[in-house]
């Protein structure tokens, strides 16, 4: 990114941070907790899942739950900031919908794919480490695949309804964040107008 893009997406976000009432943008102030929460809800639900499937109880629980309740936040935080209000804010997004959906994708991914990726992968491995649940070689991953899939069969209508929520919370965060941005800029908009209004009777006065 030009400097100069930089500077302006810096420049408009400490507006955005400091601006007052805090009310008209509650949505870029309070997106890290949102994303954050849900994420790490996510990957919690999801964590717990497999670690019960492979039986390690209150065993290795940080090493699992850590990269899984932690990161998703952090991730899904720093990819919207990236992707999301960047463009947002640089007005480089004619297109409302693909904003959104795009939201929608990035919380999808950080909170939802990325768990469900690392969740088994972690509970896989610490169980054959610790003897916990009898699991095929990884030199077989069809089979590993097959306990994969019979594990999972079970929970796919409220993985389903997980994974809607998460894109219905990016997609909304988005819709939030973009109607914030309006009434910003239309406030600005309004204000530019009362100053050149008073620069005008100013400069008519003086003759």
């Amino acid at each position: 990114m030009p400097s100069s893009e930089f500077d302006g997406f810096v420049e408009a976000y400490n507006l955005i941070g400091t601006w007052k009432p805090a009310s008209d943008v509650y949505a870029f102030k309070y997106y890290p907790y949102v994303t954050g929460i849900a994420s790490a809800l996510s990957g919690a639900y999801i964590n717990s899942y497999y670690r019960k499937k492979v039986k390690l109880r209150n065993m290795v629980f940080l090493p699992t739950a850590l990269p899984l309740i932690f990161l998703p936040g952090v991730v899904s935080t720093l990819l919207h900031n990236q992707f999301v209000q960047r463009p947002l804010i640089l007005q480089k997004f004619q297109c409302p919908v693909c904003i959104e959906m795009r939201g929608g994708a990035i919380q999808l991914f950080a909170a939802f794919v990325y768990p469900m990726v690392l969740a088994p992968v972690s509970s896989f491995h610490f169980a054959s480490r610790l003897y916990t649940y009898v699991l095929p070689s990884i030199t077989e991953p069809r089979k590993l695949l097959e306990v994969y899939l019979k594990f999972t069969k079970p929970l796919l209508p409220r993985l389903f309804m997980l994974a809607g929520i998460q894109i219905i919370i990016g997609m909304g965060l988005t819709h939030a964040e973009a109607h914030n941005l309006f009434t910003v800029l239309s406030k600005i908009a309004v204000m530019e107008e009362e100053l050149k209004e008073k620069k005008r009777l100013k400069d008519e006065s003086s003759f």
